[in-house]
Order: C-alpha cells, then structure tokens, then sequence
C-alpha cells in the first residue's frame, strides 16, 4: 500500500473513531484524553469543553465517570461556609412565589457587598455570565449526587454576584469560592440570589413564578443533606 494511502486510510479511521465516541459520550476523543490526564483542577479549568448549548446528561456522566472525586455527597450553605453564619435570609423559597432565596449578611443594606460566595457542593461549571435583566453576574453549577435516594443530579444557581472568580468548565470542590456578593450592578441592595434545581440546564427564568416544578427549597435541601 502507498505510504499516502495509509496515512489516508489512518486520518480516516482516527476520524471514525473521534465521531464515535463523540456521540457516546458526548465528548471529543481529545477531552477523554484530557479527563483521563490532568488532575490538577487549574488544568482541568481550561480543558473540559462547553458549548452554547446545555449539556445533555450524558455528557456530565462522562465528565464525573473520569473525575470522580468531584462526586458529591454533602451540601453546605453558599455564604458563612458552612452554617451560613453571620448571614440570614431576606426572602425565602416560596416567598411571593419566589424561585430562589436571597442571602443578606447580618450588618444590612450593603454591608455584605463583595462577601465570599461558596460552591455548595461538589461539581461543574456549566455557566458564567453576564444576564441582562436583574440577573446581573451568574454561575451554574451542576452537581453529580453520590448515594443519594431521590436524586441523581441538582443544579445550583448563583446570582447578583459582583465577581466571578470561576470558568465554565471547572471541577469544584463544597467550599470553593465562585464569586463574592454583588448588587446586579447596581439593581437591589447587595445580597446572594441562590437557587437549587432539580431539572438541571432550564432556562434561567424569571426568579419569580408561581410554577415551581424544577425547584426546590435550598435551605431545606441543604439542611436534610449536609450529608448522605
């Protein structure tokens, strides 16, 4: 066989076999090689891939069946790690329909402003952006729940934030800081938006509604599951 003929015949089977797995796991060949190299997690920041779209489930399987360190079995309050100390809640679950709970430090008004905001539980980055509309700075997180009876995934939402200190993409520890406190550029008086969904990549929606299906109460996961 020519040797241009093999090398043809070689791209087209690498080819083949990217496509493959790419529809199997949701990833591209060079990502599996990724997942399965890097285990320092400023590594891992740049190489797990997101696209525009959300991710489909079987995608977060593949990315938690290579790392599973960031399982999670335990959740901790998002703000005065790990009993939200010096904190409380302003607007609860459920409170003129609210979708989310809103997290104010005890000092008041705009004391809290650029306070430490924590990962809740282990997981991934699914997005960091900037949304117009009263949303201000956001970061999604999905976590991958280990043993646990009713759930095998949640998201958790984290709004208003006047920094953002994590990437799309990055595997998180409970406790990693994702952001500090912010005001949704100058929209409310600063304080933590946090919600816990458990149909993960939703839309952002409005904050507000009276259909909570997707939604749970965070406070009240979080206390029932500080560990499983």
């Amino acid at each position: 066989m020519p040797l241009n003929t093999g090398i043809k015949c070689i791209d087209e089977f690498l080819n083949n076999m990217q496509s493959l797995l790419k529809n199997i796991l949701g990833i591209g060949i060079f990502s599996v090689i990724t997942f399965i190299s890097f285990t320092n997690r400023s590594e891992l920041t740049k190489a797990v891939p997101v696209e525009e779209s959300a991710y489909p489930i079987h995608k977060y399987d593949s990315i938690f069946y290579f790392n599973p360190h960031y399982l999670t079995s335990s959740f901790d309050f998002p703000v005065g790690k790990p009993d939200a100390e010096n904190y409380y809640l302003a607007s609860r679950f459920g409170n003129r329909n609210h979708l989310g709970e809103d997290w104010n430090g005890k000092g008041g008004g705009n004391t809290d402003l650029g306070d430490p905001v924590y990962v809740s539980g282990n997981g991934v980055v699914t997005l960091t952006e900037d949304i117009c509309c009263g949303w201000g700075n956001v970061v999604r997180v999905v976590h991958k729940l280990e043993g646990h009876s009713e759930f095998d995934y949640l998201e958790t939402v984290y709004a208003h934030l006047d920094k953002i200190y994590v990437h799309e993409g990055q595997l998180l520890l409970k406790g990693d800081q994702v952001g500090t406190i912010g005001t949704a550029h100058g929209a409310y008086t600063a304080h933590l938006h946090f919600e816990m969904r458990d149909f993960i990549d939703m839309s952002m929606g409005p904050g507000y509604s009276s259909d909570w299906e997707g939604y749970l109460d965070p406070s009240a996961f979080i206390r029932n599951n500080r560990q499983f």
